[in-house]
């Protein structure tokens, strides 16, 4: 074996995802059949004793961190889930919201004792970095992942294991001990605010999102239109942030003809600034530690290797915290460089690159190999992936390179020049393109359904291994085409079958239910309880199945307001018509006291008094206030609202509370199935 080091981090990775996924399982069985394959292999690559025993111990490590990690940090602390304590921390992230209100990351001691990192969400403390935040009183909850947010896993890879709830006697120490961490967000904050007095409201967000990592205020038309395009990456703060930096700053100090491994030096604590500016994101750090494994070749005069470096900075951050291995960031951003630092040129290495055509062509095939390494993650964490990205990313990425430089520029004088017109300019032609772009419902597929993702995810591991064992671009090509063909007929034929379906989708989270019901190409959206939520839910639900039209929205209570928050989350949805109680809000139909209904030929939809009635054929599903006395004894029966004290709903009901909602109900002429989303 020629490249141990990256075989070795190759096999410590695959100890760790072992040992996640397998970890409450039987893992004999599993362990002998990865050992198997593996001697299979290496045998026929005449790996040496030596490397049959640098593999296994690697392997071994990998499962043996993970098992430690998680027996003395993960259930030390999770065992105070749903149990009352104290808590004593410092404030190591902070995010505002709007009427006061503020979320902290702590780190410190649940009850004075147990190591803990844990989230708590309250009034603004007016707190800074490095504060010490006591809880006198509060209940300890795991995070809770629910349809729009898979909170558990998200923050497991952070490292924040539990989250206070109920606190009580909330009090803040202000100790002034991070004062680098502070002033750089300081100076982020203000540039940001400058960024958009300098330019405009959506040039000085998107600059923000560049440079800073800061999507909040970017419009969430805007983030939408970008992913589906297949430029959504230019938004997380990565490689090409970093290298633009590192770039510009190595360059300046070569004009200035500053000793070189001085200029190692400054570039670190320059990398490393930026890095705290941006709120140290896993892809940036990541990046940060490939940039100076290439600034380091090049000083002592060695040569740089992509995946050497991509290896290391991947097990740097894995043995911090080996949960790390299912954090979306840390997975786009190791297969993204992998795609464009290492499979894209392997497998373009004899195209010529010497005539304009060449050039274009050469950069779409690396284009595509790079979007082709990411689309597994893609889809797993955003459910749809950009058919048209390796086009846009030839295209849109430069112009978007271009205006970050000119932000790169205007933050490092101070943001007192008014230099940013040429950024304004590229950034509003990215922006009506990918509008544009995103609007075409061809351009993107949606995988939504959870055995899609896993196929892609198999076929990906598949073509993963077929790269490292075989090195061979024949092979590997025939292995991309046979997985491209496997998941197209898949997804086709799953489109195909779904379109054929009625569907009920209930929709929301506790007690509250939006109804989404297709059948044929239509689909109808009823917001039955009228909470602020309930669009985020649709929204997703649309995104996920593809849907990018809409018969009718029907809204029945807060209409006024939840017009403002549909018409915000189905942006690029469709809607023909929308339907409320009263004149209150825009509307194509209004309808009165009795309720509304919608007749097509194979189905029916009736509203009365806050009851709603889906029926197909003999089939029907009933949703309701939980307070109503009637009962559905034809097929579901949903319940959602309050339930009225002392009061009892019947068994063969569904009641909408603690995670019952955003599931199916599939009705056919045999009767219906249930399928949780």
């Amino acid at each position: 074996m020629k490249r141990k080091m990256i075989g070795a981090v190759a096999a410590y990775m695959s100890g760790s995802f072992f040992a996640y996924f397998f970890y409450d399982a039987i893992l004999l069985p599993i362990l002998i059949g990865t050992v198997s394959i593996g001697l299979y292999f290496g045998k026929k690559h005449k790996w040496t004793k030596n490397d049959g025993i640098l593999l296994s111990v690697a392997f071994t490590v990998g499962i043996a961190v993970y098992s430690a990690y998680t027996a003395y940090a993960y259930r030390p602390a999770v065992s105070f889930d749903g149990k009352f304590g104290t808590f004593s921390g410092e404030v190591t992230e902070i995010t505002n919201y709007e009427n006061d209100r503020a979320g902290y990351v702590l780190k410190g001691r649940i009850n004075g004792d147990t190591k803990a990192k844990i989230t708590y969400y309250g009034a603004d403390l007016s707190a800074e970095y490095g504060d010490i935040v006591d809880i006198g009183e509060c209940r300890f909850a795991v995070p809770e992942s629910d349809y729009l947010f898979d909170s558990e896993n998200y923050y497991k890879s952070e490292g924040i294991f539990l989250t206070a709830a109920s606190a009580e006697e909330v009090s803040i120490v202000h100790t002034d001990s991070r004062p680098i961490r502070n002033k750089a967000a300081e100076f982020r904050e203000t540039m940001t605010e400058r960024l958009k007095e300098k330019s405009d409201e959506t040039t000085g967000a998107f600059l923000s999102a560049m440079l800073f990592g800061e999507k909040r205020q970017l419009d969430g038309r805007v983030k939408t239109a970008l992913y589906r395009s297949g430029i959504g990456h230019i938004l997380a703060v990565s490689g090409l942030h970093v290298s633009i930096i590192a770039m510009l700053f190595m360059s300046l100090l070569k004009w200035l003809n500053v000793n070189r491994f001085v200029s190692y030096i400054l570039m670190n604590a320059v990398l490393i600034l930026f890095v705290v500016m941006a709120d140290s994101p896993i892809s940036a750090i990541r990046s940060t530690i490939m940039m100076d494994f290439f600034y380091a070749a090049g000083l002592f005069r060695r040569q740089n290797d992509s995946l050497n470096s991509l290896s290391a900075a991947s097990l740097v951050l894995s043995l911090s915290n080996p949960y790390v291995i299912v954090n979306a960031g840390f997975l786009l951003s190791v297969s993204g460089t992998f795609g464009i630092a290492v499979f894209a040129p392997f497998m373009t290495k004899n195209m010529k690159y010497r005539t304009v055509p060449q050039i274009i062509v050469k950069d779409l095939f690396m284009a595509l190999f790079t979007a082709l390494s990411v689309l597994p993650f893609c889809v797993l964490f955003f459910s749809e992936a950009s058919v048209i990205s390796p086009l846009s990313n030839v295209l849109l990425v430069p112009l978007c390179t271009a205006a970050m430089i000119n932000g790169v520029i205007f933050v490092l004088t101070g943001g007192i020049l008014p230099i940013l017109f040429p950024a304004r300019v590229l950034v509003n032609v990215v922006v009506s393109v990918t509008s544009k772009l995103a609007e075409v419902s061809f351009l993107h597929i949606s995988c939504g359904s959870q055995m899609t993702k896993e196929l892609l995810l198999f076929l990906g591991a598949f073509c993963l291994g077929i790269y490292f064992i075989g090195q061979s671009r024949k092979a590997m090509a025939a292995a991309l085409a046979l997985c491209i063909g496997i998941f197209s007929v898949y997804t086709t034929v799953d489109s195909m079958k779904r379109r054929n379906e009625f569907i009920v989708a209930i929709l929301g989270k506790g007690r509250n239910a939006a109804v989404v019901v297709t059948h044929m190409g239509a689909a109808d959206i009823i917001d039955i309880s009228g909470n602020a939520n309930s669009a985020d839910y649709v929204a997703k639900y649309l995104t996920e199945r593809g849907i990018s039209e809409a018969d009718h929205l029907v809204l029945t209570r807060n209409t006024a307001s939840q017009y403002e928050n549909y018409m915000a989350e189905t942006k690029f949805t469709r809607i023909n018509e929308f339907i409320i109680p009263s004149e209150d809000g825009k509307a194509d139909h209004v309808f009165d006291e009795g309720g509304f209904s919608i007749d097509r030929d194979a189905y029916c939809i009736r509203y009365t008094d806050g009851a709603l009635t889906v029926r197909f054929g003999s089939e029907s599903v009933t949703v309701q206030p939980a307070s109503a006395d009637t009962e559905n004894a034809d097929s579901y029966d949903i319940r959602y609202g309050s339930l009225k004290k002392g009061s009892e709903i019947s068994d063969d009901a569904v009641y909408l509370e603690k995670g019952n909602n955003n599931f199916e109900i599939v009705l056919s002429e045999k009767g219906g199935t249930e399928r949780r989303l």
